[in-house]
C-alpha cells in the first residue's frame, strides 16, 4: 500500500479523534500532578498551622498544670513574707516583743542593708532574683536555753526565712541564780532571704 492508496477522509476523522485524546489525557495527567503538588503544599500548610496551634495548647496546658501545682505554694511563700517585699520592720518587732516576753536582760541587733546574694551551687531563678540581709544579735540572757527560745521564736512569728550563720556564747563573769541576771552573753550572725523580681518591680497578689 503506497501513500495515495490512503483514503485520508476516512482516517481524519479518526485521527483526530487520537489527536484530541491524547491532548485530553495529556491536559488530564498534567491536572493531577498540578492538584496534587497543590493539595501537597495546601497539606503542609494546615499540617504546619496545626502542628504550631497543638504546640502553643501543649505549651499552655503544661503551664496551667504548673500553676494549679505551685501557685498555691507561692501565694504561701508571699504571705510568709519569703516572697515580696523585705520584712526588717517585722523582725524588729518579733525581736522586742520576744524579748518582753521573756524579760531578756538586753537585746541588740543591727541589720546591714539588702543585696544581692549568689548561692555557692548553680540555681535557676528565672525571672525571679534572690536577695540576703545579714543581721547581728547581740544578746545577754539569764541561761543558755533562751537563745533557743529565742530563734524558736522568730522562727515561728517572724515573716520570711532566715539561716543561722554563727553563734558564740561566753558567760559573764560570775553565775548569778536570780531572775533577770545576765549570766551569758551571745553574739549571733544571721541571714535573712528574700525572693524579688529581677526587674525590681513589686509583686503584687
Amino acid at each position: 500500500m503506497t501513500h495515495d492508496d490512503i483514503d485520508w477522509k476516512i482516517l481524519r476523522g479518526s485521527i483526530i479523534t487520537l489527536v484530541a485524546s491524547i491532548a485530553v489525557s495529556a491536559f488530564m495527567l498534567y491536572g493531577s500532578f498540578y492538584f496534587q503538588k497543590t493539595m501537597y503544599r495546601e497539606f503542609s500548610r494546615n499540617d504546619a498551622r496545626f502542628r504550631t496551634v497543638s504546640s502553643r495548647y501543649l505549651a499552655v496546658d503544661g503551664e496551667e498544670k504548673l500553676i494549679r501545682q505551685y501557685y498555691p505554694r507561692f501565694i504561701d511563700l508571699y504571705k510568709k513574707g519569703v516572697i515580696g517585699k523585705e520584712q526588717r520592720l517585722n523582725w524588729i518587732e518579733v525581736l522586742r516583743k520576744t524579748g518582753m516576753d521573756m524579760h531578756v536582760p538586753s537585746m541588740n541587733y543591727q541589720i546591714k542593708s539588702q543585696d544581692a546574694y549568689t548561692p555557692s551551687y548553680s540555681v535557676t531563678t528565672g525571672r525571679f532574683k534572690l536577695y540576703s540581709s545579714e543581721m547581728t544579735l547581740n544578746i545577754r540572757l539569764m541561761h543558755e536555753g533562751d537563745l533557743f527560745s529565742i530563734l524558736d521564736r522568730l522562727n515561728q512569728d517572724a515573716k520570711g526565712i532566715f539561716s543561722l550563720n554563727s553563734c558564740r556564747m561566753s558567760p559573764n563573769g560570775t553565775i548569778v541564780e536570780k531572775a533577770g541576771a545576765p549570766n551569758i552573753n551571745a553574739d549571733c550572725d544571721l541571714q535573712w532571704f528574700t525572693i524579688k523580681l529581677a526587674s525590681g518591680k513589686d509583686i503584687h497578689i
